[in-house]
């Protein structure tokens, strides 16, 4: 290499010639090495930003400790990520963090699959993915349906003061690098599983720098006086996975409770486990076609996206007319509120029940069948219960894309790509969704649902055979209307189809903790094991 060294030689060295030799060579040097940066270009958006946009996961054990460390039982070892060594703890609050550590296998937020907060969430051993328009930054993670929303409009938070566990992301471009402020953390989440923690006044400031197309640069300052000395940073590469095409899931407290006996397998509905015997309803029935819906027309004087499609984003609210107690139209009870119905085919507004499906959810509507709800023990919705359960939703138009984040933390990937869907025996509870544009109207496919989920909360009924196909038809500038295609031969004896206006407004989402702050499930669950209890005492 020509180093400052032969540099500094040739400045000392006597003759116009050999001085210019070295300043040439010099250039020599320069000219190499500069190629290689030109060779790998970063990709860029539209509006020349660096795109982010794509499948990541961090390369580093900052999830077990962000200190270096020894293993330990169900802790391997691992370097460092924290700058200078060490986290500069004020007194107290070292002798709290070896608390935590001690306490760690009981004590740890994640380990009752609580929201894991900002940064922990960026470098938790399971895969994310990033969606970038020029307003917004979207990270979908795979750990328990989890995803970030943040703004790039430069506007200050609708509900600042508002505490939760992700907090408020606001950003901005300085140069190439993406500069993230979190604020309004609540003082429940800590960093890592060795017990690093923080208080209510934490406020993170994070920086992602795309080093080449495959690797970002992460970077996070922690600022917390009340636990704190001064502020600190970690830094670690996010690494593009290329030999993943979608998120799929991992939902924590799901699986848990199922591990655990609380959520109780349903052998009608669910998908069969390997081995399993078979369904005692015998085959699925042979499904007709559905009725012929009349057609809507979309809008004329639409927004739309510079490809030319509706834009459909923006922050909508479903006019659901009590879709979530009941697709039916029927009458207030003691326990529910009255419903609109939402049914427009078959045209009675009836659903199209088999004789033992419709006994299930009549058995359902009974009080000790409420704990058996998913969305009791604040499991996702499912489709099409996720558009209508009565929370808020964001849309998103990355390119390629339709994301959808609901306020009821759960989100879904719609990709554009006409890829095939994931194998039969990959059951989700959000499922897996492809879409497609048939004119201006979002055409959505979705497979792969698990049966776990109910409708709403008397209990209609679907099984692991549900596929939707859903419409987004944009009617005007701000208003959908949704339609869902339901079918499912073991459940139903044809298709159905429900219709549901989504009407665009200028809130912000929030966050709604629901297992975090789930205070009626164990009085569901008395509910249910007082009668249980009965009905053994009966017999």
């Amino acid at each position: 290499m020509f180093s400052w060294i032969m540099r500094v030689r040739c400045a000392l060295l006597a003759g116009v010639l050999f001085a210019a030799f070295c300043e040439w060579a010099f250039a020599q040097q320069v000219q190499q090495i500069q190629p290689t940066a030109a060779a790998s270009p970063l990709p860029r958006t539209t509006q020349g930003k660096p795109n982010l946009q794509g499948i990541w996961q961090a390369q580093s054990r900052a999830a077990y400790d962000l200190q270096s460390h020894s293993a330990r039982q169900g802790m391997p070892a691992g370097k460092g990520v924290v700058e200078g060594g060490e986290i500069p703890y004020q007194p107290w609050a070292a002798a709290k963090k070896l608390e935590n550590f001690t306490n760690r296998q009981t004590a740890d937020p994640l380990g009752n699959c609580y929201f894991p907060g900002v940064p922990r969430i960026m470098y938790m051993e399971f895969p994310f993915q990033i969606f970038q328009t020029p307003e917004h930054i979207a990270i979908t993670f795979e750990w328990s349906q989890v995803y970030r929303l943040i703004y790039l409009n430069g506007k200050p938070p609708l509900h600042d003061g508002v505490e939760s566990w992700m907090g408020d992301s606001r950003a901005r471009w300085e140069g190439d690098t993406l500069v993230v402020e979190i604020a309004g953390q609540n003082d429940r989440t800590w960093f890592d599983m060795a017990g690093n923690f923080h208080s209510d006044a934490v406020r993170v400031t994070e920086r992602y720098t795309m080093l080449d197309a495959d690797t970002i640069q992460y970077e996070a300052t922690i600022q917390d006086p009340k636990v704190f000395t001064k502020p600190w940073k970690i830094r670690m590469p996010l690494v593009r996975q290329k030999n993943i095409d979608r998120i799929l899931e991992y939902q924590c407290q799901a699986e848990a409770e199922e591990a655990n006996g609380a959520f109780e397998r349903d052998p009608r509905t669910w998908y069969p486990e390997p081995g399993s015997a078979p369904s005692p309803l015998g085959k699925p029935a042979v499904m007709p076609q559905g009725g012929s819906l009349p057609a809507l027309r979309t809008g004329e004087n639409l927004r739309r996206t510079g490809d030319g499609k509706p834009d459909l984003t923006g922050y909508y609210q479903s006019s659901g007319g009590g879709a979530n107690y009941g697709l039916e139209r029927h009458g207030r009870d003691f326990l529910t509120p009255g419903t609109r119905g939402v049914v427009i085919d078959p045209t009675d507004g009836s659903l199209p029940y088999q004789p033992w499906a419709r006994e299930e959810r009549i058995n359902r509507e009974l009080p000790y069948r409420g704990y058996d709800d998913p969305t009791a023990h604040c499991f996702v919705a499912g489709i099409p219960r996720s558009i209508y359960v009565p929370s808020p939703l964001q849309i998103l138009q990355p390119p390629g894309y339709v994301v959808l984040l609901f306020e009821r933390m759960s989100w879904r990937v719609i990709p554009l790509d006409g890829r095939p869907h994931i194998p039969d025996n990959v059951r989700l509870w959000q499922g897996d969704s492809v879409g497609r544009w048939e004119g201006d109207t979002l055409v959505v496919d979705t497979t792969n649902l698990n049966g776990k989920a109910w409708l709403n909360e008397v209990g209609d009924v679907v099984s692991h055979a549900e596929r939707v196909v859903e419409r987004f038809i944009p009617v005007d500038a701000g208003k959908i209307t949704y339609r869902a295609t339901v079918t499912d031969p073991i459940v139903y004896t044809r298709p159905w189809t429900i219709e549901i206006p989504l009407n665009r407004g200028t809130e912000e989402l929030l966050e709604v903790a629901c297992h975090e702050d789930n205070g009626d499930l164990q009085h569901l669950k008395d509910v249910r094991d007082e009668f249980r209890a009965q009905q053994k005492k009966e017999k």
